[in-house]
């Protein structure tokens, strides 16, 4: 979809909000509406805003990124305010020019300091409104154009992770592992969407761990949830595998149980569900089989410009109808303080006859470590389907 019907849309959100005009300070926002990719220095320095009334769009930034967006915004007017200043009394001043009376602006991410700022240089006739969902309702689904560069990140996501398979081995840290999928990712793609989690034995056990020191064994498991941010978008996937046979019992039953909790779920949900109800499905799953209280978190997230948008698939924040065209994460999870944890992550996109499953890395538990298999075929390659 072209920057100019995106830009249609979200005038026609305006008027459904009787709004004369948005202010968007959001960086993935923006990027979706113009096309202009600079960044954020959060909290304290924006690289630009949007402003887009029924018939201006406004590009406002400073002289160090004045060339950038010129190049990747055709379709907005570019304003360049003064180097030290942080735009709002620009957004003010033009404001007032336009005769704006209600001016929306992003809730969820307009730093309170420069709300302040802003307030104190609109003229007393322009009302500052808060708006939460406008360009959100807009992104949560995707077009054709965003699943293709959905995919890109998948895909390199993908063969990062059989290319690490193919090289980890017992001895080896959480952090050199870390490390090599984010060097695959520098060399491959955009880099990670997201620091990468590997953790080893009972580090799993803390569903965001961060990688340490500590040396990965041969017969424990081994968690690893990774990222790539490639085409302007990001992807996410999380695997768990053991090096070797399993040296506990515990380990294949508790990961049957939470491959069973994904695929169910991956075969039932469909659009008209609410989020909160596919995240039942999965949940179900593990309850019944004892493990309830050890699931630790929602199922599922959207996935797009960001690692973690609309929908929210889960107990708490799943009110959301899902539509054909969203992208999200099926991922649940069992996490024993002192044993570890298993966690199984797929993207998908909800279709009209339910979901496909955008990741195609194996989910295969047992995993000949690189030093067991040297005279043997190389192991992590990613077949064609599930």
């Amino acid at each position: 979809m072209s920057h100019p019907m995106r830009l249609e849309r979200l005038r026609a959100g305006l008027d459904s909000r009787h709004l004369d005009g948005l202010l968007v300070s959001q960086p993935e926002s923006r990027y979706y509406l113009s096309g202009y990719a600079g960044h954020d220095l959060p909290p304290r320095d924006s690289a630009g805003y949007l402003l887009i009334t029924r018939d201006a769009a406004m590009l406002l930034t400073d002289p160090r990124t004045t060339e950038q967006a010129e190049r990747e915004s055709p379709d907005f007017e570019v304003l360049t305010y003064t180097s030290g200043n942080r735009g709002p009394a620009m957004v003010a001043e033009q404001a007032a020019k336009l005769g704006l009376r209600r001016l929306g602006f992003e809730s969820i991410h307009l730093p309170h300091a420069v709300w302040t700022e802003l307030l104190a240089h609109v003229p007393a006739s322009v009302e500052l409104v808060p708006e939460r969902r406008l360009v959100d309702d807009l992104r949560v689904v995707k077009d054709a154009q965003e699943l293709d560069q959905l995919q890109d990140a998948i895909d390199v996501l993908d063969r990062c992770l059989a290319d690490v398979l193919a090289r980890v081995e017992p001895g080896l840290t959480e952090k050199q592992v870390a490390r090599m999928v984010e060097l695959y990712l520098i060399e491959h793609a955009d880099g990670p969407s997201f620091p990468s989690i590997v953790a080893s034995g009972p580090n799993a056990s803390v569903p965001h761990a961060v990688p340490s020191d500590r040396r990965v064994r041969e017969g424990e498991l081994v968690k690893i949830d990774i990222g790539a941010r490639a085409s302007g978008y990001v992807s996410d996937m999380t695997r768990t595998v053991c090096l070797g046979q399993p040296a506990d019992a515990r380990l294949p039953e508790i990961y049957a149980i939470v491959l069973e909790a994904q695929e169910h779920c991956e075969k039932q949900v469909r659009p008209g569900m609410t989020g909160r109800e596919a995240d039942a499905m999965a949940r179900d799953v593990i309850v019944r089989a004892g493990y309830g209280n050890d699931f630790l978190h929602g199922l599922g997230h959207g996935i797009g410009l960001e690692v973690h948008e609309r929908p929210s698939l889960s107990q708490t924040r799943g009110d959301e109808v899902l539509q054909p065209g969203m992208v999200f994460s099926v991922e649940p999870g069992i996490y024993l303080p002192g044993w570890g944890g298993v966690r199984i992550e797929d993207l998908v996109v909800l279709e009209a006859e339910g979901a496909r499953v955008l990741c195609q890395s194996p989910k295969d538990l047992v995993h000949q470590p690189a030093s067991a298999s040297a005279k043997s075929t190389p192991v992590g390659s990613v077949p064609s389907q599930h």
